[in-house]
């Protein structure tokens, strides 16, 4: 001690020197003289040091502050994550029962490789007379809409192939059925061995969608635009109302949508064939239109989406496929073809119309699509097998 203050025991850093000292201890000397117990304090003798001290303290709050923001901001981003996925997967899920009955039926994808994915979409909707004829109407559900998907992410393609309603399927029991019957005797697993012995691929995934669902995803989007090539007038069978669409390119609402994808009688020929042609188109507006959404919102649009589809694919999987197409349609590539469907009345089947049998029409389409080529131009009827 001296004359009453440590000298040993302070810190060096920010120390004054000796004539600091010497000015401070003037100082508080007058200061004692004030008052017997005035004593000086830490600021007063090293101002540098105690603000210094204040000064990383200060930058200590600061950090721990910025820290717990963080860690708050990672908590509800984990939150959300586990929210988003438990609510997206409750939305694509087809139930328990079909869930695991079509995983049965699926093939495993290659890690990094191409795979197919079968699109089911139906025409009936129950009670509402969407058919004159008993059996296709209200329980009886048929696949109307059957499109194999080749994806591969890689390269931002896609390839739509129909499978015709109107293919032959021969039943264990020999009997012949057209191929969209397999979904109302066996279901999608049925419907999915159907579609793979026809073309000779394996399928990964599966998606159904009603074409009341199909009305509910376009209003979701907004409209989509296609191009109508011809006058469409149809009844909607919901409503009663009779829907008349102009040709031309144009952007559809959701019931115009439907009508689009549902109207054949309008077509002299091939009717189906241009119905089919619609549905692919219509769907290829679907995907445009939702990617060309900002990739922000992109997760949103995918919720929205989710509650009219149903599918094996889990959140993972569809936040994948969803990144690797991402950033606009302009960057993806899509092709779209029909498989063989010349046809005519098939007798030995009970009178009703059936597509040829054409295995080697579909071995040179199928040959295309696997190669991620354009199939579109391959001639898939002149090879047919007319009786």
């Amino acid at each position: 001690m001296q004359n009453g203050y440590p000298v040993q025991g302070y810190p060096t850093q920010g120390a004054p020197d000796s004539t600091q000292r010497a000015q401070r201890y003037r100082g508080a000397s007058q200061a004692q003289n004030l008052g017997a117990h005035a004593r000086p304090t830490a600021q007063e003798l090293y101002p540098n040091y105690v603000n210094n001290r204040k000064k990383k303290s200060r930058v200590k709050r600061i950090l721990c502050g910025v820290l717990a923001a963080v860690l708050a901001l990672v908590l509800v981003g984990v939150g959300y994550g586990i929210w988003y996925t438990i609510t997206l997967n409750n939305a694509l899920s087809m139930g328990a029962e079909q869930n695991a009955a079509v995983h049965e039926a699926l093939v495993a994808s290659e890690a990094g490789q191409p795979f197919y994915m079968l699109v089911l979409g139906s025409d009936s909707r129950e009670g509402s007379g969407t058919s004159d004829k008993e059996y296709e109407s209200g329980d009886q559900q048929r696949s109307d809409v059957m499109i194999l998907v080749r994806v591969d992410p890689s390269v931002r393609e896609l390839t739509m192939v129909t499978i015709p309603r109107d293919t032959p399927l021969t039943l264990d029991d020999g009997s012949v059925v057209k191929i969209n019957e397999a979904y109302n005797i066996g279901g999608a697993p049925m419907t999915i061995k159907a579609v793979s012995e026809l073309t000779g691929v394996p399928i990964s995934h599966y998606a159904e969608i009603h074409f009341s669902e199909l009305e509910e995803i376009v209003d979701k989007l907004g409209g989509v635009t296609v191009n109508v090539d011809t006058e469409l007038s149809y009844q909607d069978a919901l409503t009663g109302e009779t829907i008349t669409i102009e040709p031309g390119e144009q952007t559809l609402d959701g019931q115009q949508a439907q009508i689009f994808a549902r109207a054949r009688h309008e077509y002299a020929t091939d009717q189906d064939m241009h119905r089919q042609n619609n549905v692919r188109e219509l769907a290829e507006a679907i995907l445009k239109k939702a990617l060309d959404a900002p990739l922000f919102d992109l997760p949103n649009v995918v919720l929205s989406l989710a509650s009219c589809v149903g599918t094996d694919m889990q959140t993972p999987e569809i936040i994948s496929l969803a990144s690797a197409f991402a950033g606009g349609s302009g960057k993806m590539t899509v092709y779209s073809c029909s498989g063989p469907s010349a046809g005519d009345i098939n007798e030995a089947a009970g009178g009703i119309w059936l597509c040829y049998e054409n295995p080697e029409g579909w071995a040179n389409l199928m040959e295309v699509v696997k190669s991620g080529a354009d199939p579109s131009d391959v001639d898939v009827n002149s090879t047919a097998i007319i009786p």
